[in-house]
């Protein structure tokens, strides 16, 4: 917004809470309307209620649904993101490779899709995390601990019209990390490293900027590599270049 000396008024808010389902349920309906005043401001949201909501591990768990990738790349109706409207120069061999990078995700409801990611939770559990719609570690759950959270989410109560605390959370493969890798660790208040197998975890971190469903900005600005030792399912030690 220019004003009549030729000022422009910018304002950027920047989401410290909001993630937890807490934030938002507990304190009434005050946190909802705050969020309505802020997405409907012409302040820049970091990030929106869209790219909230895109990150979520159910969008990812659905967008992992037979058809729906296809859509996204392939549909007639596909804006143009840097490789033409519709298919562009993107072919169903592009959408193949993209697949194969990921692993299988389960919904938890009752669908027969949802019905085999429980039964698969019960009888196969080493081979997956429980993921809930959580940012953050420390609120997965991983392997043998599975099937006592699904019989203690099945026993939980909610609120009428909201989904099951089963359906909450999504299942998901756990990823297949390569063996024998070692580097020397030192944990906070030991004095000797100790060398351990470790897994490392490569992220990329993109910002974007749009107006009006015009993209003014969409790069990549930085990476972060984080570390542990393969014994532990959370934590690690970050180094992020930019």
């Amino acid at each position: 917004m220019v004003d009549a000396h030729g000022w422009s008024e910018v304002a950027v808010v920047y989401f410290r809470a909001g993630y937890a389902p807490e934030d938002m349920m507990d304190a009434g309906p005050a946190p909802w309307e705050v969020r309505e005043i802020i997405e409907k401001s012409t302040a820049i949201k970091c990030p929106s209620m869209a790219m909230q909501l895109a990150g979520c591990k159910k969008v990812q768990q659905v967008l992992a649904e037979p058809g729906v990738l296809e859509e996204f790349l392939l549909g007639e109706k596909r804006p143009d993101t840097g490789f033409g409207t519709g298919r562009g120069v993107l072919t169903d061999a592009d959408v193949v490779r993209i697949r194969e990078t990921w692993m299988g995700m389960w919904p938890m409801d009752h669908t027969p899709a949802g019905e085999e990611g429980r039964k698969l939770a019960m009888t196969e559990s080493e081979r997956f995390v429980l993921k809930p719609q959580r940012e953050g570690g420390g609120n997965n759950i991983y392997r043998g601990d599975i099937p006592p959270k699904l019989r203690e989410l099945s026993q939980t109560k909610v609120k009428a019209g909201t989904p099951s605390a089963i359906e909450q959370y999504i299942l998901m493969e756990l990823i297949k990390t390569p063996e024998g890798l070692h580097n020397w660790l030192l944990k906070g208040g030991d004095m000797v490293p100790r060398k351990a197998e470790v897994v490392s975890e490569l992220g990329i971190y993109g910002a974007i900027l749009y107006l009006d469903g015009k993209v003014i900005l969409n790069k990549k600005i930085g990476s972060l590599l984080r570390t542990k030792g393969k014994e532990s399912d959370e934590g690690g030690v970050a180094i992020g270049t930019s």
